[in-house]
């Protein structure tokens, strides 16, 4: 009955209002996600439940609740928008590359270091394909492409779910860092206890370098005395930079630094990490040819 009704009233951007606020059961933040207000989102859920004659949310206390209805319509909402975003990408790539657009989501450090140059080199074939890219931790990367936010993700963390394609793409590297001036910098070997009185400059948490670095101090037994948390790896190099600490940095981020010496990589033998750079699509999804051109584009190097 609920999966006839949805065919009878579709509104898909009520059904993805409905997800959102599935999610995070609050009206607020699910405005956020949809970039509506919180009465708006309101007004939205109303019409869906009233088009479907039943309660989706229920007030409990202070919260609300997905009702019995809401659980139920929940995985059918998720294939009926998975399925008109198909067909979006569907009639795109029936007219070719000269039309479209292309949601593309992005972890810090490849968003910033490495896909402008894939995506000028894409916009200088494609020009009239529109192209958006957002960036967020690999997490909300991963659940946005399953979602179907994003037709393409590219990430360098951990993927949770397993839930999606992963096409490998590029080996980066994790350095150790510190101002030129630094007492480390002069040394010929660090060791792990050299650290033990240092004090990190660190990404947030959730990010995928952050992880790394947790899991590397934790394998040396490297305990610091404190640290700094920063939003970016341009934060993170510049407090760096003014001799604020040490810091775990992407090799990206820090390549100009390194070739005027404004830092130096510090006991790259026993600190350096490598990690897989990844590019994931949901599994079972349309791919484009516009989605395949950009694939190609950023697989060129």
């Amino acid at each position: 009955m609920i999966t006839i009704a949805i065919f009878n009233y579709m509104d898909v951007k009520n059904l993805k209002i409905f997800l959102a606020v599935a999610k995070y059961l609050n009206y607020t933040r699910a405005g956020e996600e949809v970039h509506l207000s919180q009465p708006s989102v309101s007004v939205r859920i109303k019409q869906l439940e009233d088009e479907l004659r039943v309660k989706l949310f229920e007030q409990i206390g202070k919260k609300i609740a997905l009702t019995e209805a809401g659980r139920l319509l929940e995985p059918y909402a998720k294939r009926v928008v998975a399925a008109v975003d198909d067909a979006r990408q569907a009639i795109e790539e029936f007219q070719g590359l000269e039309r479209g657009k292309l949601r593309i989501g992005a972890s810090t450090t490849p968003g910033m270091y490495l896909l402008p140059r894939v995506i000028s080199r894409f916009k200088s074939l494609y020009p009239k394909i529109e192209l958006q890219m957002t960036i967020k931790n690999t997490h909300d990367v991963e659940e946005a492409v399953l979602k179907n936010d994003f037709d393409l993700g590219f990430v360098g963390g951990h993927l949770v779910t397993g839930q999606v394609e992963v096409i490998p793409w590029y080996v980066d590297e994790i350095l150790l860092v510190a101002p030129s001036g630094h007492p480390l910098a002069t040394r010929k070997k660090v060791s792990p206890q050299d650290l033990a009185g240092e004090r990190f400059v660190v990404r947030e948490a959730g990010s995928a370098t952050r992880s790394i670095i947790e899991k590397k101090l934790l394998e040396l037994d490297v305990q610091a005395l404190d640290s700094v948390e920063l939003g970016n790896p341009e934060a993170v190099k510049q407090a760096v930079k003014s001799g604020l600490g040490i810091a775990f940095i992407s090799k990206l981020a820090v390549e100009t630094e390194l070739k005027s010496k404004a830092l130096v990589a510090i006991g790259s033998n026993i600190f350096a990490s490598r990690r897989e750079m990844k590019i994931v699509y949901r599994r079972e999804s349309h791919l484009s040819r516009a989605v395949l051109a950009l694939i190609e584009q950023a697989t060129l190097d």
